[in-house]
Formats: structure tokens, C-alpha cells, sequence
């Protein structure tokens, strides 16, 4: 029969890869919205003759640059947001789960505080309208020059780029793939992680004994000194981690600077002593005032 301390430590990997797995999820949509983009633009390119080219012809290519971005701009705002409710969800169950395998409990799953979550996710969408709208005047520029210095439709294409190619983001949409991919990844993160701290501060005003952990995830190419340093630092759930000379909350806090925090790949998980695992009288009765069971294992 698996200890309480084994239970711990399987829930703890399961939050944790719960959180990294709606990364691919969110760059699987985003990729293919480009590629739809990418061929709705270059398809209209190719309809035309930079030999006849009137101003009529930039005015409706113009317009169908900026038609083929506002569908990317609503498409992908839809599954962040999306995966934004998801990941909130998977962090408070998720949380639940830890300390009620650490405690012997079953711990209610908690609610998703949804005005919290909606204010994130409209930060969210106005980060991919900003860029939607840099990358459509930045494919007009691109497109206008082009056909005014004569050159070929060959030319023309070439410089305008093919969205995907090899399954990696290449020409003109190098940028714009990029910037939506690290703004997909750290909303929906930041939302995991806003929702996990709220549901370890509800736990842990019912028991002293819950506290939190940082945990550095080996995922970024260049990873962040400060953040190794960081891991296993264990602080109480309403006190700040010290992370690189900044106190932030948990991974991705906003009130953190961005280079601090943007694209960090660590998570917070709710952390109990060794000595903890098995609660004493007193919680006992303090978790059956709230409802909590205990098993005895």
C-alpha cells in the first residue's frame, strides 16, 4: 500500500504535468491559425499581376491582410482564453488533490474564482490584438513596397514568406509565431498559477500546516539562474518566494518584473512537513468542522 508520502508525491507530478501539457495544445492552434493566414494572404498575392497593379489592387489585398489577421487574432484569443478556464480549473482541483493526499483528507475540489480568471483572460486577448494588428501592418508595409518597386510575383512572395515551413515558424511570421506562442504559454500558465495560490490560501486557513514550494522545471533553453537558486524554496502560503531579489507570490507573478517572470516554466505546489502527514487530533476536529473526512491508512 502506497504511503501517504508516495500519494504526495504522485499528485505533486500530476499538477506539474498538467500545467505542461496545455502548452502543446496552445501551439498546435496557433501554428495552424498562421498557416491558415499565411495561405488565405498568400493565395490573394497570387491572384494578382504586379505588371497591371493598381491602387485598387493594394486596397483589396490590404484588406484581405487585415480580414486573414482579425480571423487569427479571434481564433486564437478563443482557445487561450479557452485553456486560460482549463488550466484555472486543473490548478484548484489539482491543488486539492496534493493536500488531500497529503493529509489523508477528501478535500472538497474548491470553486474557480471567474472574475479573477476574466480579467486575466481580457489581458490576455488584448496582448493577441496588439500583435495581430503589428503583424497585419507589418505585411501591408511588406506588400505595398514590394509591388511599387516592380518587383515579381516570385519576389513578392519571397519577401512576404511563407508562414510554416517544416513545422517551424519561418519569414515573415518568424515574429509573429514567437510572440504569440510565449503570450499563449505565460497567460495560461499565470492563470494556473493564480488559481493554485487562491486554493492553497482557502486550505491553508483551515490548516497551519500547509505551506508552499517552488519548483524549477528544466524546460527553457536558457534557464534562469535565480530560478534554480529558487528551487525547493518552502515559505508560508500568504509569504512572497524570494526569486532573484524580487518577492513574487508564485511563478509568473505579475507584480514581478517581466524579465523575472515572462516565459518561466517553474510551478508552486502546496507543500507539507514530513511531520505533518499525519494530522493530529486537533486538525482532525478542525477539518471535520469544514467538512473534510480523514482516512486512516
Amino acid at each position: 500500500m502506497a504511503t501517504r508520502a508516495e500519494l504526495y508525491a504522485e499528485q505533486v507530478t500530476k499538477l506539474i504535468d498538467g500545467a505542461n501539457n496545455l502548452s502543446p495544445e496552445a501551439r498546435s492552434a496557433i501554428e495552424g491559425q498562421l498557416a491558415q493566414a499565411d495561405r488565405e494572404i498568400l493565395g490573394r498575392i497570387a491572384q494578382m499581376d504586379p505588371k497591371s497593379f493598381t491602387a485598387g489592387q493594394l486596397t483589396a489585398l490590404r484588406g484581405s491582410i487585415d480580414q486573414a489577421m482579425a480571423k487569427f487574432r479571434v481564433a486564437a484569443t478563443d482557445k487561450v482564453n479557452a485553456l486560460q478556464e482549463r488550466a484555472a480549473t486543473q490548478a484548484t482541483h489539482g491543488t486539492s488533490s496534493v493536500i488531500g493526499a497529503a493529509l489523508g483528507t477528501a478535500a472538497p475540489l474548491g470553486t474557480v474564482n471567474m472574475a479573477t480568471i476574466r480579467v486575466a483572460q481580457g489581458y490576455a486577448a488584448d496582448l493577441i490584438s496588439g500583435l495581430s494588428s503589428d503583424a497585419a501592418a507589418k505585411l501591408k508595409g511588406v506588400v505595398q513596397r514590394a509591388f511599387l518597386g516592380g518587383q515579381s510575383m516570385s519576389e513578392i512572395i519571397a519577401q512576404v514568406g511563407r508562414a510554416m515551413e517544416g513545422g517551424k515558424f519561418s519569414g515573415i511570421f518568424t515574429d509573429v509565431g514567437d510572440r504569440a506562442m510565449k503570450i499563449a504559454f505565460n497567460e495560461i500558465l499565470r492563470v494556473h498559477s493564480i488559481a493554485g495560490q487562491a486554493r492553497m490560501q482557502d486550505l491553508a486557513s483551515r490548516n497551519a500546516a500547509i505551506k508552499k514550494r517552488w519548483l524549477h522545471i528544466p524546460a527553457a533553453r536558457v534557464p534562469r539562474i535565480g530560478h534554480i537558486l529558487a528551487d525547493n524554496q518552502t515559505v508560508a502560503v500568504d509569504d512572497p518566494f524570494i526569486v532573484e531579489g524580487e518577492e513574487l507570490m508564485f511563478p509568473r507573478d505579475p507584480s514581478g518584473s517581466p524579465e523575472n517572470t515572462i516565459f518561466c516554466h517553474c510551478v508552486s505546489v502546496p507543500f507539507i512537513d514530513d511531520a505533518d502527514l499525519h494530522a493530529s487530533a486537533e486538525d482532525r476536529a478542525t477539518l471535520a468542522k469544514v467538512g473534510l473526512s480523514m482516512s486512516v491508512s
